[in-house]
């Protein structure tokens, strides 16, 4: 009996292996879309990045306007005073407070004008590390993806020569164990054998064996399902030896025999 065990744990673990490889082989699409968002975080932050530089730099165009036309503005005020256009004292002091407010105009959009030249250049200088990142993002993006489609392959070959060698062992084991086997299989994910711990519990519920149950599981000698959850049980330690009784010799049978004659 602890032969067909043997066989039914190898082919849980041949089912099992088959199951994880179809699920590596599913998932090999999210995988690769999961790998996709770090390029796509960089590439988000590269683009915002960029608008604002645009942006920035556009403010800055027209700060430049700004400050070209008020010191053209200054300059034609200045003129005037050289052209002989202001008569009186109370136009010159007048003509002068305007000069006066049209400079102070004038520093107000210079700093203005430099506050946005820096910013300019640290965006700048910020896009320039989102692009580099961006561009590392889609190397590792690359990589990654053509790790993962190329595994497609070896799983295909892994699946081929497992599903091949299913065939082989689903022969050598007994028709109706190998369909309890199936049918526990189906009903519980895979798992239709249960090892039994040293404690004496199964190991797939959790729940307790009966001792006479786990010394016969351990003897391998019939088969034996947890009464718990129904998977069939093994014992997945050292092997227990069973020591067969020694007969005892012909000689001493007669010995006892005529002693008992005698008396």
């Amino acid at each position: 009996m602890k032969e067909h065990l043997d066989r039914l744990i190898a082919l849980q673990e041949a089912d099992l292996r088959l199951e994880e490889i179809a699920e590596r082989k599913r998932r090999i699409p999210e995988l690769v879309e999961a790998a996709r968002q770090p390029l796509l975080t960089a590439q988000a932050t590269r683009d915002s990045l960029k608008q604002e530089v645009d942006k920035l730099s556009k403010d800055r165009k027209s700060c430049e306007q700004d400050l070209a036309e008020q010191e053209q503005a200054i300059s034609k005020l200045q003129d005037r005073t050289t052209k002989g256009e202001i008569k009186t004292n109370r136009e010159y002091q007048a003509h002068l407070v305007e000069i006066e407010l049209a400079k102070k105009k004038k520093g107000e959009i210079e700093e203005q004008l430099l506050i946005l030249m820096d910013q300019v250049d640290t965006k700048k200088k910020d896009l320039a590390q989102a692009e580099a990142a961006a561009k590392e993002a889609d190397k590792r993006l690359t990589a990654e993806k053509a790790s993962l489609e190329g595994s497609v392959g070896a799983l295909e070959e892994e699946l081929a020569a497992l599903r091949q060698k299913r065939e082989t062992m689903v022969v050598a084991i007994e028709p109706s164990l190998l369909r309890t086997y199936e049918k526990l299989r189906r009903s519980k994910k895979g798992h239709a054998l249960a090892g039994v711990s040293k404690d004496g519990s199964c190991m797939a519920c959790r729940l307790h064996v009966q001792p006479q149950v786990v010394a016969e599981v351990k003897r391998a000698a019939t088969i034996h399902t947890c009464e718990h959850c129904q998977r069939i049980l093994y014992w997945p330690w050292e092997p227990v030896q069973v020591v067969p009784k020694q007969e005892r010799k012909t000689d001493e049978v007669e010995v006892e025999e005529t002693a008992e004659t005698t008396d």
